[in-house]
């Protein structure tokens, strides 16, 4: 009997060490966000010979890339999901790539700003389905207005 509970209570600790670390990569991810605002802050507009709101652009491509891709893994696995992620995932990630290509650098963050909102959005409607559980959405919650706050201080501050 002891075996079994200490069995449990390892697989718990696993299983917590888990999520705790996935949001703190969640968290993570939003560093460089807050990092390019902070130099837009101080009148830096360059970081390593490159225009920051140009990394910043490049590294929305990556989260919403990343994002999209998570919402493929979670369709995959459901068959609870009446919304076909699959297409919304691929519209929303042709449609930052091509806004990075097209759009003026001003246009593109805005532009992303309201792509990382339907994302959450998104991820609501996936909580809502039960496929996620609620501290994911709390933490994707919080660095989605991490993200946006650091956006738009990124505009306000570089242009």
């Amino acid at each position: 009997m002891f075996c079994i509970v200490l069995k449990d209570a390892e697989e718990a600790r696993r299983l917590m060490f888990r999520r705790n670390l996935s949001n703190l990569l969640i968290l993570f991810g939003s560093t460089p966000f807050v990092f390019f605002s902070i130099l837009s802050i101080f009148s830096l507009n360059n970081f390593l010979n490159y225009n920051i709101i140009y990394l910043a652009s490049l590294y929305i491509l990556t989260i919403v890339s990343f994002i999209c891709g998570t919402h493929w893994g979670i369709f995959l696995s459901s068959k609870k999901i009446t919304i076909n992620l699959f297409i919304i995932s691929n519209l929303l990630t042709l449609l930052v790539y091509f806004g990075f290509l097209i759009l003026s650098s001003f246009a593109f963050i805005l532009l992303s700003m309201l792509i990382f909102i339907v994302l959450l959005f998104v991820d609501f409607f996936i909580f809502k389905n039960d496929m996620i559980l609620l501290n994911y959405l709390k933490v994707r919650f919080y660095v989605s207005l991490i993200v946006l706050i650091s956006l738009f201080v990124l505009l306000f501050n570089s242009f």
